[in-house]
């Protein structure tokens, strides 16, 4: 059948709910709704509606109009009007129009016909019509508030425009009558900024209600020079006279030189004088005792005095942490340090191994003493002579006084290998007896077939044993066995503990190295997956040497990544077959071992588990027929973590308190003062910044904790999936 629109619209047929009415029937907009008397003793009158009408509200209807309105619409009777707010004949009107649909879909030929004829009655109820008085009385009532309204406008407005004219006549008196103020000479310039800083005084009189002082105002010109205006005629001066200790912690701990910080105070006017700043570092640097060392471009401050400044000021922060007869543990470490192609530095520093000390951060390591040169024993003895002979006598005498008490402490030294020997006397760490705590021999280094304790007894190295050994250093190497010069501390030889970093740097960088040359000529396939850990590296030959490579120098974090992850992926490196599998267990079983070693909470059984498998290791090491797993490649590392540092496990709890982990940190705080410096007294400026430093740690930012929520990207070293 054709659909056909009497008026309603242009609808879309596919949308109509119902088939549209024949041309026999009357045309829609010639239907009325009417309101009939009271046909109920409940209603007051009654709504006659048309089926066609009620159907063409159901179908056209638009979304925000109600049925109320639409009947209101078609309503001839202009003495009554149904309520918009009757919610009960909206729904009845709604639910009638459904009903109509509903009706005329199921009838047929003449029966639809008679059914669209029909008209629906809907009782009114009291309150659900509104008569044309009633809707007169509230127009009259609406427009005399808005009459009402607009004479209170209208006085507003008066109001307002008198404060303008008062604005404006107060403006006046305050325009400023010449030139601008960067346009001006410097003496009217002045004049201008004093009328400005009394303008804005009084404008800013407010700020004494909320309990608040202004003291300076900082402006910009058109041009893009900046004043700053004080509100007092001594503001100026003490702005330029005082230095915030913020701002000179941060000029220090980022190694900000004066030019620049010069610079900036000329672009912002608020900042302190550079002067100022200059004044304000030399006054802080007077509260140290600095010495130099004659003969030496270097310096030296009191140890022991440091120490006591030091542990005065961590007894304030925790003083529950530190009892009179308890022993306060102290590691003295040594290193040296290359700051530019062409100047090397020997630093001498220490830390107290307090959890409130941050001992393996840089911030809580100390420097004792600094000077310019090699890192060898000449050196060292000669520039650090002062140094020793003060940490000799703390070692005798066993106890500092602090703030009239006495606390017990306990010296240890910890460095890399090279610098440990130098401290003992003893040769190169390629020397025949190159062992620091014991006189095995080069060739014996390997042998793991001995009892845990034989070298810490048997051939165990002292004070004694090295003195005398030296004293016959003429003659060969079997009786002297390695002491070529005197100790230089008396600090005991089992104090003097094996630094876990270096000690895993230097295995893994054998391991790298052996896993490099097995896998030529693959050695791009081995950068790749190398990569793939998250790490920056590359291997390239040599110009210089026929055939030789040289590889990336990875940071230790990034060594640790290494070890952890690429394990897993050696199956896909073209290694040989027939010791792929050991060199796999090799590194699985080194990271066990150095998770084992370097833990700050090891298990009670650790020392005898540690030595178990480090001979354990030492044997894969040596089962794997490859170049560079040969015994000769035993390094004294390899020996010490057999032997020696399960014996300082049980002795000491752990190891990982005497990592140089802070040490080389601090070594990267002291290259970048060097950088700082005038480089005229490098060794002075070094622990001068570091001595500021320590004065103003109180004024360093506290960093925001975060919690590391995705422990799967952290277990997997950090890396972002690409």
């Amino acid at each position: 059948m054709e659909s056909t629109n009497h008026g309603e619209g242009p609808v879309a047929a596919s949308k109509r709910r119902y088939i549209p009415l024949n041309d026999v029937l009357p045309p829609l907009e010639t239907l009325v709704v009417a309101i009939e008397g009271s046909v109920d003793p409940d209603g007051v009158c009654c709504l006659s509606i048309p089926n066609r009408v009620l159907g063409d509200w159901a179908n056209n209807r638009e979304k925000n109009t109600s049925f109320v309105a639409l009947a209101n619409e078609y309503i001839v009777d202009e003495a009554n009007t149904l309520n918009p707010e009757a919610a009960r004949l909206e729904d009845l009107l709604y639910r009638k129009s459904l009903g109509v649909v509903s009706k005329v879909r199921a009838a047929r030929g003449v029966n639809r016909k008679n059914a669209l004829l029909r008209s629906t009655t809907i009782t009114i109820l009291n309150g659900e019509t509104i008569s044309a008085a009633d809707l007169q009385s509230e127009l009259n009532e609406v427009t005399y508030m808005n009459e009402e309204a607009d004479a209170f406008i209208e006085g507003l407005q008066e109001e307002v425009q008198d404060l303008k004219d008062a604005l404006s006549e107060a403006q006046d008196s305050q325009n400023n009558p010449g030139g601008k103020i960067d346009a001006v000479s410097n003496r009217h310039a002045r004049r201008k900024i004093q009328e400005v800083s009394e303008h804005a005084n009084k404008a800013l009189e407010f700020l004494s209600t909320y309990g608040l002082v202004a003291e300076s105002l900082k402006v910009h010109t058109t041009s893009g020079k900046t004043f700053y205006i004080p509100f007092s005629d001594d503001a100026a001066s003490e702005n330029e006279d005082t230095v915030d200790l913020r701002v000179l912690y941060i000029l220090d701990r980022y190694g900000v030189s004066d030019a620049f910080y010069h610079e900036l105070a000329m672009l912002f006017s608020e900042l302190p004088r550079s002067r100022a700043v200059k004044k304000a570092r030399t006054d802080l640097n007077h509260t140290m005792q600095l010495t130099r060392i004659p003969g030496h471009e270097g310096a030296y401050r009191s140890f022991e005095r440091s120490l006591c400044e030091q542990l005065s000021t961590m007894i304030a922060q925790d003083a529950t942490s530190f009892q009179p007869n308890q022993k306060i543990k102290v590691r003295i470490s040594g290193d040296g340090a290359k700051f530019s192609r062409t100047s090397s530095f020997v630093l001498l520093s220490y830390a107290i191994l307090m959890p409130v000390g941050r001992y393996l951060s840089g911030i809580g390591n100390h420097t004792i003493a600094v000077v310019k040169g090699a890192e060898d024993y000449d050196t060292i003895s000669t520039a650090f002579a002062a140094t020793f002979q003060e940490i000799d006598g703390l070692q005798q005498l066993g106890f500092v006084a602090v703030n009239g008490v006495s606390y017990n402490i306990e010296l240890f030294f910890s460095s890399d290998m090279k610098f440990m020997l130098t401290m003992l006397g003893l040769n190169a760490a390629n020397s025949i007896y190159a062992c620091p705590k014991c006189t095995v021999h080069r060739d014996c280094r390997w042998d793991v077939s001995k009892p845990e304790l034989y070298y810490s007894t048997t051939m165990a190295r002292t004070l004694v044993t090295l003195r005398r050994a030296f004293a016959s250093h003429g003659r060969t190497a079997a009786v002297h066995q390695g002491s070529v010069n005197r100790p230089l501390t008396a600090i005991p030889v089992d104090h003097m503990m094996i630094d876990e970093l270096h000690l895993f740097l230097r295995i893994f960088y054998v391991m790298l190295r052996n896993l490099i040359k097995m896998s030529e000529p693959h050695t791009q396939q081995l950068v790749a997956y190398i990569r793939s850990c998250g790490v920056s590296f590359n291997i390239w030959e040599c110009e210089s040497s026929d055939g030789k490579v040289e590889w990336t120098s990875l940071t230790g974090e990034a060594k640790k990544k290494v070890l952890k992850l690429l394990p897993s992926k050696m199956k896909d490196i073209p290694l040989p077959n027939a010791f792929l599998d050991d060199v796999v267990q090799l590194w699985k079983d080194f990271e066990v071992l150095y998770n084992l070693l370097s833990s700050e909470t090891p298990p009670p059984n650790a020392a005898d588990d540690l030595h178990l498998k480090a001979k354990r290791w030492i044997q894969l090491f040596l089962r794997i027929k490859s170049d560079g797993h040969q015994k000769k490649f035993v390094t004294p590392y390899f020996h010490v973590m057999v032997y020696h540092v399960p014996d300082a496990i049980r002795q000491y709890g752990n190891i990982k308190q005497f990592s140089c982990q802070g040490v080389e940190k601090h070594n990267n705080d002291s290259k970048r003062n060097y950088f700082s410096s005038n480089r005229w007294d490098a060794p002075a400026e070094i622990m001068l910044a570091e001595h500021r430093l320590e004065l103003l740690q109180q004024y360093a930012r506290e960093k925001r904790h975060y919690t590391k929520h995705a422990a799967a990207y952290w277990h997997e070293g950090g890396m972002q999936e690409t």
